[in-house]
């Protein structure tokens, strides 16, 4: 698997329950110095989200992922130094919805102190929709950004936060309306990586994700000039992973309490839908 995409770690299977553990740390997954929040390294929370698909497609690897469900993200994970800790992604499947597998991110740490308890903590959870992919048609106008901005300005906002090669997908972006935000995303290292290495890795690739929600992420930032902390993600329906440059849609659908709410809308170069995602909640930090 290539550097900037997390991995599961050794199965284990209990009653029914998989759970994937390994050790991490800004050393056995180097791209998290191209993530810093406030000085410290942050598991990004797209990531996140593609190791829950990841999870559930080793559980069913007959199927391919179609969507996401109810993701909440609880706690950043969060590195000091070289500090790391024992991540564990357990995924159950459910009787009535064998093709609907809840999963939860969650890791342990060893204290401060000797003889004290170890630090657990959960950081996300949500049900990956498994199933046959449909066939895609082309519904979405390409966009030609070839006069627009360079999306490095939007990786500089919020100051708090730092990006680094292994996020730096961004290309072009436009913004006709303040609620509104088009963008232009490759493969980070340019779009001849392609999205994903390997073409039988499991689950959804995280770089793409992680593509895709920046730019709702930049569009929150530019409306709030603050920096902001994912919350939830209430749905996404996800096609087949493209080859190359991805065009995004970003949309603020409302503003509650220090919360906004975005739609955002991908597709391929041909105009095929890559990824819809519904309720993306983004948080004003203090």
């Amino acid at each position: 698997m290539r550097h900037d995409e997390p991995r599961l770690g050794e199965v284990s299977v209990e009653r029914g329950a998989w759970r994937f553990e390994r050790p991490i740390d800004t050393g056995t997954d180097p791209y998290l110095l191209d993530h810093v929040v406030e000085g410290l390294p942050v598991f990004p929370a797209a990531y996140l989200v593609g190791l829950m698909t990841q999870a559930a497609h080793r559980i069913r690897p007959h199927l391919g992922v179609v969507g996401v469900r109810d993701v909440r993200f609880v706690q950043a994970a969060r590195f000091r130094g070289t500090r790391g800790f024992q991540l564990a992604v357990t995924a159950e499947p459910e009787e009535a919805e064998p093709d609907d597998i809840p999963v939860v991110i969650s890791s342990s740490m060893s204290p401060p102190r000797e003889g004290s308890p170890r630090i657990l903590r959960t950081h996300a959870h949500g049900k990956v929709v498994l199933g046959t992919p449909k066939e895609r048609a082309a519904r979405f106008q390409r966009i030609d950004f070839s006069n627009a901005a360079d999306y490095a300005e939007l990786y500089a906002l919020p100051r708090e936060i730092q990006h680094g090669p292994a996020f730096l997908a961004g290309v072009k972006y436009q913004r006709h309306a303040p609620e509104q935000l088009l963008a232009v995303v490759a493969p980070p290292g340019g779009p001849q990586r392609g999205w994903r290495e390997d073409r039988d890795m499991p689950g959804w690739p995280s770089t793409l994700l992680n593509a895709i929600l920046h730019v709702g992420f930049s569009l929150g930032v530019l409306s709030s000039a603050r920096t902001l902390l994912p919350l939830e993600l209430e749905a996404a329906d996800l096609y087949a992973v493209p080859e190359g440059q991805v065009q995004v849609f970003a949309r603020r659908q409302g503003v509650h309490g220090g919360r906004q709410a975005f739609h955002v809308v991908s597709w391929d170069g041909q105009g095929r839908p890559v990824g819809v995602f519904r309720g993306f909640v983004l948080q004003e930090v203090p």
